[in-house]
């Protein structure tokens, strides 16, 4: 291997302690996930329905997120046309002020939709000039119908991490004291809707059946298409338990702190010890171990074939799990995890520095948890900034795959390492997560080995990285 190309090589441990000692400080941000603060933070009250949301700024913002999310994702929920109000800030409202135009636009939002929530976003706009969202909002709740929440979401408040946290901290707002317990029933925490490279329903919906068999109940998704009164009964559950750790660790922790609400603490459900773990961690809480016992013994066993084939196709080998587009950073570690426990030496690709301090409690609770694989750290990334597909990354990943024997890749499948890889395009309509998850993966390792020899297409290449 070429060490001058080469940034960082050793264990993830290594890695953080490197990061934490400010060792390796990246000039440009590289994330998985780099919208803006204003951004991320739509994207989880965008998973809230019968929601308006009134973006306090100019219209080009809110034509992005309005077409990125309510135009190519609220199908989901069934409102494709769900509206995005704004208040067109223009050149007058920065000299002079947008908070009164924000409350009309308000009062329109409510007097047309009737929504049961309107959210206040600030931008950039908006946040330079000052304008008090909040108290903006706790007025205009007086006046009309609605419930109104605001968020101070604008782009250079915060990185893109703050706005989901900064989203799920404001909606805590509508959590209400219970007059009882709800018995074997859970929170889902950490979901947001959006055509993002991250979540897509299908593992939502594993969580869902594997919560439902073992005999508990679910309040509701927060933020995948809850509803406001499943937010108000949020505070009446047994339990919290994550769709993925690292987005709901910080709800979930402020919902233990402020509420006494128990947090099952598990990372994601790749591979049969991690999904044992995640059904355990929200059955033993509620008295269930005896259910979900037989439901993981019953699942298991019909999972022979595809325990095999995930044998041979890891077993010995060297499996080189790069995050791009997709997986992200905390799915390439359950990744990593995965083709450990089929008996494969995980390899993590270009887990950026960046990635580590933004995702630090996350990062250390999987270490705790015995996760610790070998990271290696291109040059071409970590000087570029962006996991986005680019002819140097091209090369350093070859170079990187022609090191190793029995070299097998895990990732986007718009990278061509010369290797067997395993296509994980999250546009595969099956899950991940859980039992059908591994029996999905089984699927794409079987295509996998059978499709290994087949040349890949030297004008895709082309297309990709230039001649």
């Amino acid at each position: 291997m070429d060490d001058s190309r080469i940034a960082f090589k050793g264990t993830l441990q290594q890695l953080l302690e490197k990061v934490e000692k400010g060792e390796m400080i990246p000039k440009l941000q590289a994330s998985h996930a780099p919208p803006c603060k204003f951004w991320t933070a739509f994207q989880v009250i965008n998973g809230i329905r019968h929601m308006a949301p009134v973006i306090h700024g100019p219209k080009g913002c809110t034509y992005s997120v309005a077409n990125a999310y309510k135009m190519r994702s609220c199908e989901y929920r069934g409102a494709p046309l769900e509206p995005t109000s704004c208040t067109a800030q223009d050149e007058a409202d920065v000299v002079y002020g947008g908070e009164g135009k924000l409350l009309e636009a308000v009062k329109e939002a409510d007097r047309r939709y009737h929504p049961e929530l309107i959210v206040i976003l600030s931008c950039c706009c908006s946040g330079i000039i000052g304008d008090d969202v909040e108290s903006i909002a706790q007025r205009a709740e007086r006046e009309v119908n609605a419930k109104v929440l605001a968020i101070r979401s604008e782009g250079f408040g915060g990185d893109f991490r703050s706005g989901y946290e900064d989203a799920f901290k404001v909606i805590m707002g509508l959590m209400e004291p219970p007059t009882e317990k709800m018995k074997g029933t859970i929170n889902i925490l950490g979901a947001r809707e959006g055509p993002t490279y991250t979540r897509w329903t299908e593992d939502l919906d594993e969580i869902k059946r594997l919560v439902y068999a073992m005999g508990a109940k679910i309040n509701g998704v927060f933020c995948g298409g809850c509803t406001v009164e499943q937010i108000r009964r949020a505070r009446a559950v047994e339990l919290n338990a994550s769709w993925c750790y690292d987005w709901g660790q910080k709800l979930g922790d402020l919902m233990e702190e402020r509420f006494g609400i128990p947090y099952a603490r598990t990372g994601q459900p790749y591979g049969l010890k991690a999904t044992e773990e995640w059904v355990m961690g929200v059955a033993v809480p509620l008295g269930l171990e005896k259910q979900a016992t037989e439901v993981m013994r019953r699942e298991t066993e019909e999972l022979s074939e595809e325990v095999d084939v995930l044998r041979r196709f890891f077993e010995g080998k060297t499996a080189l799990i790069e995050i791009t587009e997709f997986p992200g950073p905390i799915r390439a570690l359950s990744l990593a995890r995965m083709a450990s426990e089929f008996g494969a030496h995980p390899v993590v690709i270009n887990i950026h520095p960046y990635t580590i301090k933004e995702r630090m409690p996350s990062i250390k609770f999987l270490l705790q948890e015995g996760q610790n694989p070998e990271v290696i750290l291109t040059k071409g990334l970590f000087s570029l900034g962006t996991f986005r597909s680019s002819w140097e990354t091209e090369e350093e990943l070859e170079m990187v795959a022609a090191h190793y024997d029995n070299a097998i890749y895990l990732g986007s499948p718009l990278r061509q390492p010369g290797v067997p890889q395993v296509n994980l395009t999250t546009m595969t309509g099956f899950p991940q997560y859980g039992y059908r998850g591994i029996k999905n993966m089984a699927r794409l390792v079987q295509s996998s080995m059978e499709h290994a020899s087949r040349p890949r297409s030297k004008l895709f290449r082309e297309v990709l990285y230039g001649g």
